[in-house]
């Protein structure tokens, strides 16, 4: 008897259909991502390109200037658009001290940006001929050419300096000055508004672009007193006050009238005649000096005054020092 068997191709052999069936998933998986990408392109990302800029700006320029400045042509993609490209691109136009750029999905671009707040007009010295321009707080010239009767600020005078153009920084010496100007206008406007004008003075061996403040000395000008007054140091509401008082007390004595300068780098008082020999003080048993150059008071008495020598104020006296030239060193009036 025998047994008869059917042998059938491939017996022991993988079935071929899993791997199948995972190429025919994949395909599929493809082509649906195709399928996207292609509805993507010609459906959803036209969808996105950039319709809508909205500008927020304090900084005299037009929406289409700072939109110009910005580089946005309006063909770029919502998700492709590079927000810290555009804010360096307008941050490097000189009237601009700041700029924030957001992206609002699916096609708006929302840009704010900041301008720079002039805090004073300066003179500047440039390839021998004066420069007006307009500087910010941080030292940056902004505007080339503005004349004083466009805007009521305080006046720098005596900077030297290299060439000028938009944008240029000034040495890092005079970065404080502006400093304090700014910090002065946003806390006391009514006391910025008092300085007419800060004369830059270089100090023995501070010609040149000066390296630090110590290279040079500043003249204050207030518009209520045509006395000029030296300082070194910063300008703040601390030392305009404390002039003002001065400049009360000296014209209440009757002695304003003749002082050529005041002088507060010693922190004391100390004030140059402009006419050496007439020293008239309002004060009770002070003898007025006579005209004649070498004449001295009549009296020895305290408060005797002598001709060209420096006086120095105390409360409503004066008294003789004995030196050669006329100064006046305050004794009981101390710098702040």
């Amino acid at each position: 008897m025998s047994n008869a068997y059917a042998i059938r191709g491939g017996a022991g052999k993988p079935d071929a259909k899993p791997f199948g069936r995972w190429t025919r998933a994949a395909l599929i998986s493809l082509a649906a991502v195709c399928a996207v990408v292609l509805a993507a392109r010609f459906g959803a990302v036209p969808l996105m390109e950039i319709r809508h800029v909205v500008v927020r700006s304090d900084v005299p320029l037009t929406d289409e200037q700072v939109l110009a400045i910005s580089g946005i042509q309006g063909s770029e993609h919502w998700y492709s658009l590079r927000a810290a490209v555009i804010e360096k691109r307008l941050e490097a136009n000189p009237l601009i001290r700041r700029a924030l750029v957001q992206k609002v999905f699916p096609d708006t671009v929302r840009m704010t940006v900041w301008g720079r707040q002039p805090v004073a007009l300066v003179l500047a010295e440039s390839a021998g001929r004066s420069l007006p321009v307009l500087v910010d707080g941080e030292g940056t010239v902004f505007k080339v050419g503005t004349t004083s009767a466009e805007v009521d600020l305080p006046v720098i005078s005596g900077l030297v300096l290299g060439e000028t153009s938009l944008g240029a920084e000034l040495p890092r010496a005079y970065g404080s000055l502006f400093a304090d100007l700014k910090t002065l206008r946003e806390r006391n406007p009514s006391l910025f508004s008092l300085v007419s004008e800060i004369r830059i003075v270089p100090t023995v061996g501070g010609a040149g672009v000066p390296a630090s403040t110590a290279d040079f000395d500043l003249l204050l000008y207030l518009t209520n007193s045509p006395v000029p007054v030296r300082i070194s140091g910063g300008v703040d509401d601390s030392l305009l006050k404390y002039t003002l008082m001065v400049l009360d007390l000296l014209s209440k004595q009757g002695v304003l009238k003749d002082i050529q300068e005041l002088d507060f780098r010693s922190g004391d008082v100390v004030y140059r005649l402009s006419a050496p020999g007439t020293v008239a003080v309002n004060a009770p048993g002070v003898a007025a000096a006579p005209s004649a150059p070498g004449a001295v008071a009549a009296s020895n008495a305290p408060g005797a005054v002598a001709v060209d020598a420096p006086i120095t104020v105390t409360g409503t006296t004066a008294r003789s020092t004995g030196a050669d030239n006329a100064r006046g060193t305050g004794a009981d009036v101390k710098g702040g």
